[in-house]
């Protein structure tokens, strides 16, 4: 088996509307991040690992010295802080006020979904098992994107797994409850169903769908799920679908009947969102792996101009003449272009010299002029 599932609870959204993609995205390096760029996901992972300290320790799986060492290689992360910290107790005080007495609670617990789902196998951030229930709860430590829990697959899946594991210690359980937490959006959604609805679902949809993802049979078929799929800025499928906008008649928008004006919206969100996807997948390989689309160099973008020291650059213009008062906009100090302006044209950045600096700009793709004028020569 492999460290990671092909078939994942954490992408059934994705092969279970597009069964292809799975093993599609099995053949695609994990795109890499420019350097500097912040690891969202890394942070997410860090969270969940301060989530499961913290709830270990309260009911006693792991000890006092072990969540102190765990917590400490955290906090020497770039992600923590106090605020980092506050949104993660949130959700721990959330799990503990839905855990009950007689409740057995399990933290970061594999679940297996296999007899549905070839090799599928999944950890549920929270299980609760009681006499007549199961509980998954979900955190998603994300701020853009809200998650819902209604027909979440993931969760359902979660769901299937446990009961699959604790069924036969839990002989009485008939429903199956799950949430997602989203401490960031302040954010719980709840959905529900029943063991016998779950197993049909998991019997009749999802054991067909998987069966054809394993195999990578089916339709590519783009949609919203798309949006982390790794395939997504060269997907064929998304690009076909995408140019269907094109399709429309570009009257004037006056000219346009409501429901064009509707599709008109809803597709070009859609093609925004693929677009970007594309320049971020080329701009990555510019940077990465030096290979450039015809007609495009890479360049900077272009930043402000900033101070290394403020509080020597308050020092310095204090000296000047000029009033500490004047130079703030609080809570930070005003901008070195607003600030040339409180004296003589010249003075102030003479005066802050080296202490003003332009930090580096991003790398951006450009039109290579000389290309271009070769292209209509």
């Amino acid at each position: 088996m492999t460290a990671h599932a092909i078939l994942s609870a954490s992408g059934s959204h994705r092969w279970l509307a597009c069964t292809p993609s799975a093993r599609l995205e099995a053949t695609l390096p994990e795109q890499k991040k420019p350097e500097g760029a912040f690891n969202f996901s890394d942070e997410g992972t860090q969270a969940h690992s301060l989530a499961d300290a913290e709830l270990s320790l309260l009911y006693g799986h792991i000890t006092k010295k072990e969540y102190d060492v765990i917590v400490s290689s955290i906090k020497q992360t770039p992600y923590y802080n106090e605020e980092f910290h506050e949104y993660v107790n949130n959700y721990v005080v959330y799990v503990r006020s839905q855990i009950g007495d007689g409740d057995t609670p399990l933290f970061e617990q594999r679940v297996d979904f296999s007899d549905y789902v070839p090799e599928g196998f999944g950890t549920a951030d929270v299980v609760i098992l009681s006499k007549n229930k199961i509980r998954v709860i979900d955190l998603k430590f994300g701020k853009g994107i809200p998650v819902s829990a209604k027909d979440n697959s993931q969760l359902r899946l979660y769901a299937l797994g446990a009961y699959c594991k604790f069924k036969e210690e839990f002989p009485d359980v008939t429903e199956i409850e799950y949430t997602i937490c989203q401490p960031r959006l302040d954010s719980i959604t709840t959905d529900h169903t029943t063991i016998t609805k779950l197993l049909d679902w998991a019997q009749y949809y999802v054991k067909t769908k998987a069966k054809k993802a394993w195999s990578g049979s089916g339709d590519f078929i783009a949609g919203d799920h798309c949006q982390f799929c790794r395939a997504k800025s060269q997907c064929r499928a998304r690009a076909d679908f995408n140019s269907e906008l094109a399709k429309l008649d570009f009257r004037p928008a006056p000219l346009l009947t409501d429901s064009e004006i509707d599709q008109v919206l809803t597709k070009a969100q859609n093609l925004k969102s693929w677009v970007g996807d594309v320049e971020e997948f080329v701009l990555n390989r510019a940077v990465n792996d030096s290979v450039l689309p015809l007609g495009y160099k890479l360049g900077t973008t272009v930043t402000h101009r900033k101070l290394a020291d403020a509080k020597l650059a308050e020092v310095r213009l204090i000296e000047m003449g000029i009033p500490k008062s004047k130079l703030y906009e609080e809570p930070k100090m005003k901008s070195v272009a607003a600030l040339e302006k409180l004296g003589p044209k010249g003075h102030v950045a003479a005066m802050l010299g080296d202490l003003i600096v332009r930090p580096e700009g991003s790398p951006k793709l450009v039109r290579d002029a000389n290309t271009v004028a070769e292209d209509f020569a």
